[in-house]
């Protein structure tokens, strides 16, 4: 029976369960999860301040611009600063300017200090210090003289210092005079942390020690007026507490002539030469006319007072002495001469003051008409300077507010860093969890690549064996089929016939023996495998068909699997021409293109059908051996080698009755 057959790629048992996608896209698959899990969870702290560090001048400059207003506006408006120095705080945390930090806290320091806020001040300086570095945070711990100092620390601790003296804290004051002396690079500045040592010492009680200190300064610097009336005011405080009247109001006299009048003094310098008169006119051993002269020589007047106002402070000293003395008429006597230097722009609560002392004078002297008209105009005076006590408390309580906004937002800030810093963890341990789970799948991924490389390895050599077998299995059966027909010529006693169709034979048994154990042979030995073999059967039966064998290809390089084409010759000549009424052809036809080589095999017998038709109950039970292993061959060369045989079996053009048969073999080059 003619068997018909169209053979492509038939898939292996095995091959729809381990069928995967290539290792390498698989990889390129994980980076891609990786990378995308990674990078779209990117820290948001490393994103901001990426987009904060790029900072124009223009920004730059909006923070100097705060600070420089902000200045210049601390005495007249301190509630404005505050609001200036708020803005340049948020700016200089965005873009972690530390200098800009420093300064700010440092002049919010000031203010505070101008409206009588040390705590707050204190705070501020602090947070300055923290700005600055890590040095700073501890400002009441001395550094090592081996220690890079901090820029512009030196000023900041020199106030600490004042405001811990005013606060009685000897220990802090001292760290902090100590601290600037060591980082200051201004003269000036060291001069008076050296001064602030001696006051240390003053408020231990150790008055030889601040004279000894007052004399070093003295030696070590090239003291200016100013740096004379300082160290002269807190000799008379130190002589004040040896109780040396006499020298400690003689250093005061000089203090005070030193202060020079064209050049402006701080209220620093001020306060000390205050604090000396404060103290020799409570002295109760001094003499009446000595702590008048005391009183009359107040800091910044030698002949004149600077305005109405000190004029009138120092007459009301004069007038305490008197009135301590009991000399009521000298009292009153200047309590005259401040009253006439009383005008609108004198201050309320000094005015007050003086109408009150007038009116206890007239009280005293039973004037009682005056002294009610004293109080009338201290009650007036007094209310005055309430009125302006209140509005001042309010713009402190407005500036204090400004101190509480800027609290309030540096919270804030914190809380955000904390936020961002949590994030950061969250984010890193979400990395760590990726990472691990990323070198999990790549070792998932490297088992199941070597896992399949292994079962496809396996399943590549159970196809070899399989298709080893086939070809084994077909040697036997174009054998059998060879000494069939040489046993045909024996019973025909054609001797000679045999001779010749066995040495064609042995040529042609020694090709297949030699191709039998390889997949693929060069297409040209195969053509002339198959041209052999056809002789041969034409030999058998010549007087049953001719044939034709043309050959239009070459493809030198070109291999392809043996006995390929060979059991479609059998087939036709076997079960195609071999009974046909007459003699038959058979046509092997091989051409090329530029993807294929096509081979056509084509007769003119009795067709695939009659075939069928004449075939005995035992040859219907038989397969065509031949025809079947070339199907599994091929199937199982299309899929390990990846190749893409087509073969197809119709029909031929032949006459009625005699339809034939046509193979059609496509070979990819």
């Amino acid at each position: 029976m003619r068997c018909h057959l169209v053979a492509a790629m038939l898939p292996n048992k095995f091959g729809n369960y381990y069928r995967m996608p290539h290792f390498r896209h698989i990889f390129l698959l994980f980076l891609l999860v990786l990378s995308s899990g990674v990078f779209a969870q990117q820290k948001p702290n490393e994103k901001y301040k990426a987009e904060e560090k790029v900072m124009s001048k223009s920004k730059f400059q909006k923070r100097r611009d705060y600070l420089g207003e902000a200045r210049a506006m601390r005495e007249k408006s301190p509630k404005q600063a505050v609001k200036l120095l708020e803005e340049a705080l948020l700016y200089a945390r965005k873009d972690e300017d530390t200098q800009t930090q420093a300064a700010a806290y440092t002049l919010l320091g000031n203010i505070y200090e101008d409206i009588g806020q040390p705590e707050l001040a204190l705070q501020r300086y602090q947070q300055a210090l923290n700005a600055l570095g890590p040095s700073d945070k501890k400002s009441k711990t001395p550094p090592s003289k081996k220690e890079a100092f901090a820029p512009n620390t030196a000023p900041i601790h020199q106030r600490m210092g004042q405001i811990y003296l005013g606060q009685k804290d000897d220990k802090a004051a001292a760290t902090s005079f100590q601290i600037c002396i060591d980082r200051a690079t201004d003269e000036g500045l060291r001069q008076r942390c050296e001064l602030g040592l001696a006051d240390v010492e003053l408020l231990r009680g150790n008055s030889k020690a601040s004279i000894s200190q007052l004399d070093k300064v003295e030696k070590s610097y090239a003291l200016d007026s100013v740096g004379v009336a300082n160290v002269e005011a807190r000799r008379s405080n130190a002589y004040i507490q040896q109780n040396d009247f006499e020298n400690a109001s003689q250093s005061y006299l000089n203090s005070v002539r030193n202060l020079p009048k064209d050049v402006p003094v701080s209220k620093d310098d001020y306060k000390a030469i205050e604090q000396a008169q404060t103290q020799l006119l409570a002295y109760d051993a001094a003499d009446v006319d000595a702590k008048v002269d005391i009183a009359k020589k107040s800091p910044g007047k030698e002949e004149e007072p600077a305005s109405n106002d000190d004029q009138i402070a120092s007459n009301l000293k004069v007038v305490a002495v008197y009135e301590e003395e009991k000399q009521l008429a000298e009292a009153e006597r200047f309590v005259a001469r401040s009253k006439a230097l009383v005008n609108e722009r004198t201050d309320a609560a000094l005015a007050a003051e003086v109408f009150k002392k007038s009116a206890e004078l007239n009280r005293r002297k039973g004037n009682l008409t005056a002294a009610f008209s004293d109080m009338e105009r201290y009650v007036a005076e007094r209310e005055k300077a309430i009125a302006q006590a209140q509005a001042t408390l309010a713009e402190q309580v407005e500036i204090v507010k400004g101190q509480g906004q800027i609290d309030v937002q540096e919270k804030d800030y914190d809380i955000e860093e904390r936020e961002r810093a949590l994030l950061q963890t969250q984010v890193s341990r979400q990395r760590m969890v990726i990472g691990l789970l990323s070198v999990l799948l790549l070792a998932s991924l490297v088992f199941f690549y070597f896992l399949r490389k292994n079962i496809r390895e396996k399943q590549r050599a159970h196809q070899r064996l399989l298709l080893k077998s086939l070809r084994t299995q077909m040697n036997p059966h174009f054998i059998f089929n060879a000494l069939n027909s040489v046993n045909s010529f024996i019973a025909q006693s054609d001797e000679k016939a045999a001779n010749k169709y066995l040495a064609e034979f042995s040529r042609l048994m020694r090709k297949v023996l030699d191709h039998s154990q390889k997949d693929f042979i060069p297409f040209e030995e195969e053509m002339e495998l198959n041209e052999l073999y056809l002789r041969l059967e034409h030999f058998r039966f010549r007087d049953q068909f001719e044939f034709t064998f043309e050959n239009k290809a070459h493809a030198p390089d070109l291999e392809v699997p043996p006995m390929l084409i060979q059991p479609f010759i059998e087939n036709a000549v076997w079960h195609g021409l071999r009974y046909k009424e007459g003699k038959g052809h058979l046509s092997v036809k091989v051409s090329q293109d530029a993807t294929h080589i096509t081979v056509t095999i084509e007769d003119d017998g009795i067709g695939r059908e009659r075939s069928k038709a004449i075939k005995t109950d035992g040859q219907r039970r038989q397969k065509s051996a031949g025809l079947e292993n070339v199907s599994k061959r091929i199937a199982l060369i299309n899929e390990l080698y990846g190749k893409q045989y087509e073969i197809s079996v119709s029909d031929a053009d032949g006459a009625a009755g005699d339809v034939g048969t046509r193979v059609t073999i496509k070979i990819p080059v």
